[in-house]
């Protein structure tokens, strides 16, 4: 049901943009597939939820295109970490790894950009 709409790119990712006044744009984002499932490290147990990064599918251009004006980056899944690293948004040491129910690896980043007065 989610892959190409016609005469787009594949979509890959949920995004949600949120503004604030104290922090400019937040930008939380998920592999599509991820949306809705529960991820776990150690005795943390984490919600893909709909409410936080399920606001509306994107294809690889436009979230690089956000990801670059974002302020604050949460990103969890495979596909969107590595993007933002090939980007240079993220360092491959800044990842942390969670695992979905078949004990695969997801990786989980944030960024923060921050100005310096």
């Amino acid at each position: 049901m989610w892959g190409k709409l016609s005469g787009g790119e594949e979509k890959i990712a949920w995004i949600r943009e949120i503004y604030t006044d104290t922090y400019g744009l937040i930008l939380a984002a998920c592999d599509k597939e991820l949306l809705g499932k529960k991820l776990r490290r150690g005795n943390v147990v984490i919600d893909v939820s709909p409410k936080f990064y399920g606001g509306r599918l994107v294809d690889r251009e436009e979230l690089i295109i956000l990801m670059r004006k974002a302020d604050v980056l949460n990103l969890m899944g495979q596909k969107v970490v590595s993007l933002a690293e090939e980007i240079g948004l993220i360092h491959p040491q800044a990842k942390i790894f969670f695992e979905n129910d078949e004990g695969e690896k997801v990786p989980h980043a944030q960024m923060y950009r921050f100005e310096i007065l």
